[in-house]
């Protein structure tokens, strides 16, 4: 349901966060270009902010705009541009990495398939 693109972004955050950089760093399978986007997003969002003369490229550059509890799905999928997969079902392993979240996240994603269900072709 959580795109690649946006569990990368939770993942930085979350290291950001927590300021545990080796593993975010280890996790993270971005490029360079693709980490410098990142940052930038988040940054231009309002969700961290680079700390004064500090290196850009770097996850360790950067602190939280805001407490953790105050920045929202949403706010990462507007900031990075992504969206919710609601392609098919959420899977086990969905659960257990996202817990609360994922049970929320389930209801979203049923209803929404439920929704598109009814959308024929005839109606677009």
């Amino acid at each position: 349901m959580i795109t690649p693109k946006t569990q990368t972004a939770i993942a930085v955050l979350k290291c950001i966060y927590a300021r545990d950089y080796g593993t975010c760093i280890k996790q993270c399978t971005l490029t360079e270009g693709q980490m410098r986007v990142l940052l930038t997003q988040l940054t231009n969002a309002g969700l961290i902010i680079l700390k004064e003369k500090e290196h850009p490229l770097e996850i360790q550059s950067y602190i939280p705009a805001k407490r953790a509890m105050e920045i929202s799905l949403l706010d990462i999928l507007e900031a990075t541009g992504g969206h919710l997969n609601c392609n098919s079902p959420i899977t086990e392993r969905f659960y257990a990495q996202y817990g609360r979240a994922a049970q929320k996240l389930g209801i979203v994603n049923q209803i929404t398939r439920i929704y598109l269900k009814e959308i024929t072709l005839t109606d677009l």
